[in-house]
């Protein structure tokens, strides 16, 4: 976001994003419903797992249990058809025992997970099934064959069904979770003959989790590698690579992925960044793109545990039913495009705290940057800094992180800057970091000692030996006066 004129004396001024998209109503379908709806129907139309484009799934106002507690069939083919606009050919239904009944499913919520796959179907979607959701009870073996019974009577030949996971992020460290899923595995192959399965591991379990959970379930028992990430998108990339290379040939898909936009409008052009990063990454490495959570931010009252401000907005959607500008990206994704806009520019960043957007603030305590229109070389907007200090440790400046996705890979950052009554050192800078964030080194552009006009800057340096990201600096330590960049290029 940004600002504009030319400089007025230690003053910022906030401009907030406008880059909402109103969504366009959906007209309804009444497929029909009954308590005795179940498919049969030939498998031949089934989806190939490197072909899904998964979205996952929860109602903006019933998440988890409630989705079936409060099951609504004319909102899942409202959402479902949203989900369908985005390109998406898949929706991941997350399924709970203590929603549905156990061991024995209910006759109301087994016609409801019918209609729901039945909706699935009507709108072009495969179904990804994510089972046993919420659950810990790892000793009762017996009950929970009889659930699985109970559930997926009378799919074994539905080819809406694409994928099947048996737990949601199986928690590694629990007394018997891993035999537990190696004792049922083989019995979702008896019921889902042909479907493949998968486990996932949480997200925070890094590299460790998947490894564990690949080496514990063989590939007689996992037919597909599901990794989740929630961290910065550039980290993404050394995460997927050692996926892949402890697959033992299992294909691998990103089954969630996502970024809360708790912080408005700077948020969403960071969750914008993030599904752009995860795109490039993922085509790049020849797997699915990553599956987005989650179509819509949820109610206050939609989350039926105690959950941080955050969880309620990583959704696609404002509650207000339009949409993000992630949205498009997403879109994008799904219909093979990558968009490598990383707001050079400045055009989309928000001022008002240290993320602000695409790009965030580092050493905010000795100068904080800000976008402003004041000043500008192309477009409207520039990113400036006044009355900025240092150290030997730190100078303040703005960062975005990008993947190194090859040894010794060659990153050339450009741009310009812009000094006014200057007496600081801007530059730009490439920071390497290993996979545990261990810092590696830098290289830095020359520094501009012209005032007054806009001067190219360059930096170009070879990724040091173990680095697997690099964070583009523009810095600008002890600027009494104003020194400002503008279009930054970033090539990796």
């Amino acid at each position: 976001m940004s600002l504009r004129r030319m400089f007025v004396s230690g003053v910022a001024v906030a401009i907030k994003l406008q880059a909402a998209l109103v969504g366009t109503a959906l007209a309804k379908i009444s497929p029909s419903w009954s308590a005795t709806t179940s498919t049969t129907a030939s498998t031949a139309g089934r989806l190939p797992v490197p072909q899904l484009k998964i979205m996952n799934y929860y109602p903006a106002d019933d998440g988890w249990t409630n989705m079936w507690t409060s099951y609504s069939h004319d909102k899942t083919v409202s959402d479902f058809q949203a989900i369908a606009s985005l390109g998406a050919n898949t929706v991941r239904i997350i399924v709970a025992p203590a929603a549905m009944g156990y061991p024995t499913v209910t006759s109301t919520r087994l016609a409801e997970f019918r209609d729901m796959l039945a909706v699935a179907s009507a709108q072009g979607l495969s179904v990804q099934l994510t089972l046993f959701d919420m659950w810990h009870n790892y000793t009762d073996i017996t009950g929970s064959q009889q659930w699985l019974n109970s559930l997926l009577s009378g799919q074994a030949k539905n080819p809406t069904i694409a994928l099947v996971e048996l737990q949601n992020e199986l928690p590694l460290g629990t007394s018997g979770a891993l035999t537990w899923a190696g004792r049922l595995l083989p019995q979702l192959s008896t019921l889902l003959p042909g479907v493949p399965r998968t486990v996932s591991a949480s997200g925070s379990s890094g590299i460790a989790g998947i490894v564990q959970l690949i080496s514990s379930l063989t590939t007689s028992k996992l037919d597909v590698v599901d990794v989740h990430y929630y961290g910065d998108a550039a980290g993404a990339a050394n995460t997927l690579q050692a996926a892949i290379a402890h697959a033992q040939g299992l294909p691998v898909i990103v089954g969630e992925a996502g970024l809360s936009t708790v912080d408005g409008a700077a948020g969403e052009e960071a969750q914008a960044r993030f599904y752009r990063m995860l795109a490039r990454i993922t085509q790049s490495l020849g797997i699915p793109p990553a599956a987005p959570w989650i179509l819509s931010d949820f109610t206050s009252d939609a989350i039926p545990y105690a959950a941080a401000p955050t969880e309620y907005h990583y959704g696609l959607r404002r509650l207000d039913g339009t949409w993000k500008p992630a949205s498009d990206v997403v879109r994008d994704a799904f219909a093979g495009w990558v968009n490598s806009d990383w707001d050079g520019s400045f055009e989309r960043e928000v001022n008002g705290g240290t993320r602000l957007g695409s790009w965030t603030a580092f050493d905010a305590t000795d100068g904080l940057g800000f976008v402003t229109s004041l000043i500008a070389r192309s477009g409207q907007r520039s990113m400036c800094f006044n009355h900025t200090g240092g150290s030997s440790a730190a100078v303040p400046s703005v960062e975005q992180a990008f993947p190194v996705m090859t040894s010794g890979q060659t990153v050339t950052a450009s741009g310009y800057v812009f000094r006014y009554q200057a007496t600081g050192l801007e530059r730009i800078s490439l920071a390497w970091f290993d996979a545990s964030g261990h810092y590696l080194g830098q290289n830095e552009s020359p520094y501009t000692t012209l005032t007054n006009a806009w001067v190219p800057l360059s930096v170009s340096a070879s990724a040091p030996a173990g680095a697997t990201t690099v964070q583009v600096h523009l810095k600008a330590a002890y600027e009494s006066g104003y020194g400002c960049f503008d279009d930054i290029a970033v090539s990796w």
